[in-house]
């Protein structure tokens, strides 16, 4: 019975006209329609299993810094026919939005690719409140999505805890758990795999931890911001052996609003960005993230002269004269 109403809603879902941006075809981007603990403590890595099995052969890229090496399989044209097979087997409800499959949980929204098993984009609100109560623990309890199994997906679609094993990829989330340690059962619904993809050691434990760590303090600063991550999805990304494809870049859109005025802004992370913290030169408006990832965020949400106002303008200083830190566990401001 529980299968059945969680099938019905996410049909709806997906059927449904959605506020929330529709993400683009991979290969055929859609033409836009407008011109975890608290900071100080070590972050816990998102790193699958990492025994010593890679069947197909690999191409080994080393990360020297992580002391792992990634492993990505070499025998990709086979692989990319194996995965286009496991397609076939999607419910005939859901071929038509396979690759934009709307699934919402209840603090994320998720558009999920099937094609590639990583989202196109994850959407939240972040707020100060829920920062100032954050006592939640993070449990790292990575597991396939139970809207995927309710749309009675393939278990080939449905990715587990293992579906980066022997990568050297972690397990990067979209949607930060340290975001969400106001409420443990939510903070939970972030290691679902659909909020998945894969990073890099070194930027998803360092310079990605870093951005996060501002997106904090800007939510902490504005009292709250819409929230939107995901990887830029490109043609002919390579895969992992479990089907999932390999993003190059990144992408985080923000947006908040201080004396009644909306502020925007965007970032794009490469793989490659390793080193230090690169938020102000990897800044950019939010307009530049959408021709680059070929999804209208916001789309329907505010005015078009509204939207263009805060899509195409972005001063960082603005944002670095925001940033507040107000991340605790008590709820008193520190």
């Amino acid at each position: 019975m529980k299968a059945t109403i969680f099938l019905i809603s996410l049909f709806i879902l997906a059927s449904c006209a959605h506020n929330t941006p529709t993400a683009s075809n991979a290969v055929v981007p859609r033409n836009l329609s407008s011109a975890e603990t608290k900071k100080e403590n070590i972050r816990e890595p998102d790193q699958a299993n990492s025994e010593d099995e890679n069947p197909g052969g690999s191409q080994g890229s080393g990360n020297v810094a992580s002391g792992r090496k990634l492993n990505i399989p070499a025998n990709q044209e086979e692989l990319a026919e194996q995965c286009t097979k496991q397609l076939e087997g999607i419910p005939e409800a859901y071929k038509n939005t396979m690759n934009t499959m709307q699934l919402t949980h209840r603090a994320l929204k998720i558009s999920y690719n099937a094609t590639h098993r990583i989202p196109n984009w994850v959407y939240y609100d972040l707020s100060r409140e829920n920062l100032m109560n954050s006592c939640a623990k993070r449990k790292d309890k990575f597991k396939g999505d139970p809207l995927l199994v309710a749309a009675q997906l393939p278990k080939d679609l449905i990715l587990n805890e293992a579906s980066y094993k022997n990568s050297g990829f972690d397990r990067g989330h979209m949607a930060p758990s340290g975001d969400f340690i106001w409420d443990q059962s939510i903070n939970e619904d972030t290691f679902f795999m659909t909020n998945m993809s894969p990073q890099t050691a070194e930027l998803n434990q360092k310079t990605w931890n870093a951005l996060e760590d501002h997106v904090r303090n800007w939510a902490c600063g504005f009292g709250e911001i819409k929230v939107y991550t995901g990887p830029i999805i490109e043609p002919n990304m390579q895969r992992l052996n479990s089907c999932v494809s390999i993003p190059n870049k990144f992408f985080k859109v923000l947006v908040g609003m201080k004396d009644k005025k909306l502020f925007g802004i965007g970032f794009v992370y490469d793989q490659n960005d390793k080193v230090g913290d690169p938020y102000k030169k990897n800044a950019m408006t939010i307009r530049k993230v959408e021709e680059l990832s070929g999804i209208n965020f916001f789309e329907n949400q505010y005015a078009q002269k509204v939207q263009d106002e805060f899509e195409t303008k972005m001063d960082i200083r603005d944002w670095e004269s925001i940033e507040e830190d107000c991340y605790s566990c008590d709820g008193k401001k520190k």
